[in-house]
């Protein structure tokens, strides 16, 4: 990398190689292809912490990149959205949401 970008950090948390970019926000776990999603969960919580958001992302089938058995993890941060299954985060007032509220105020 270069000489101003961090190295990304190789670890092993709960038995799995992690390797976590702090600067990207990116952790991979290298695994037997038997990694559970509870084990993601608690890797993710071991490296972020247990209130850190994340999701994995499945790319459109042409933009697939599986060059082996890898589960990628990306941090959101506190701005990013992400469904709230559960309804316990606040509304967030964004320009969509504006002005999709005064829209449907003016058109009734």
């Amino acid at each position: 990398m270069s000489h101003d970008y961090p190295d990304p950090i190789e670890t092993e948390v709960m038995g799995f190689a992690v390797m976590v970019d702090e600067a990207l926000g990116h952790l991979t776990v290298t695994h037997d292809g038997s990694l559970t999603w509870d084990q993601l969960q608690g890797i993710k919580c071991a490296v972020w912490g247990n209130e850190a958001r994340a999701v994995e992302v499945y790319p459109a089938s042409a933009d697939v990149v599986n060059n082996g058995q890898f589960r990628h993890l990306w941090l959101l941060g506190e701005d990013d959205f992400c469904p709230d299954l559960l309804g316990h985060a606040a509304p967030r007032l964004t320009l969509e949401r504006r002005f999709n509220t005064a829209w449907d105020a003016a058109n009734g």
